[in-house]
């Protein structure tokens, strides 16, 4: 399974690349899984989930803003992705791996809850809303697909983004709760934060527990 630093890429490019992976990973057994590991700039998504009414601003105003805006294939309804934030697409054979998408959408989760709580924050799951929270604040969002029985797509934890783009949206169609990141959760944080080294240990994360699940039922 190949690890790939992406840096911050529009997420234009990110998707088409991402897609290519997906069909080649997808068409021959051959081919190398892959984890992207990127940084976007300002951009609103709406997946499959269409709710106009989730954007407080509309397509044309957030063009008009610098802020690029995307219908795609994932579930779920709008999120946003900004530089500070990480995103990491894990492109895997489900069915290779005896994966469910219930079981990958937790092991997405549970690398958000671990990489938070390697800064002494407890993130946990809510029993409704998939993604990790904070308190009553999102800090990590997950959305998924999977096609041919290979996944796209994948989870967006806020780390120090400054969460402005986020004042355009209802995130994730969810009223009364708000998001967060791991700095602004964090007291008296002065120090920077490296957003390569905190994405390789959390794609570390995630190739261990797809590992560890497949060994556990090979176990038996």
């Amino acid at each position: 399974m190949k690890v790939r630093q992406l840096g911050l890429m529009k997420y234009q490019s990110a998707l088409e690349l991402m897609e290519q992976l997906h069909n080649e990973v997808a068409q021959n057994d051959a081919f190398e899984e892959h984890i992207l590991i990127v940084e976007h700039p300002s951009v609103v998504t709406m997946g499959l989930r269409d709710r106009t009414a989730d954007l407080k601003s509309s397509e044309a105003e957030l063009v008009s803003k610098g802020v690029d805006f995307h219908h795609i294939d994932r579930g779920g309804s709008v999120t946003i992705h900004e530089p500070g934030q990480l995103v990491v697409y894990p492109v895997v054979r489900l069915n290779a791996r005896d994966l469910t998408v219930r079981r990958l959408v937790w092991s997405l989760e549970e690398v958000m809850i671990k990489e938070c709580a390697r800064w002494g924050l407890n993130a946990q799951r809510d029993q409704i809303n998939p993604g990790v929270w904070i308190g009553m604040n999102k800090v990590g969002a997950v959305g998924v697909r999977v096609a041919r029985h290979v996944s796209k797509h994948g989870l967006a934890l806020n780390i120090c983004n400054t969460l402005q783009t986020f004042s355009h949206i209802v995130p994730c169609g969810i009223h009364g709760r708000g998001v967060t990141s791991i700095q602004n959760s964090l007291t008296n944080f002065n120090g920077e934060m490296n957003l390569p080294h905190i994405g390789e240990r959390m794609a570390a994360d995630l190739v261990e527990l797809i590992f560890s699940f497949r060994q556990s039922l090979e176990r038996g």
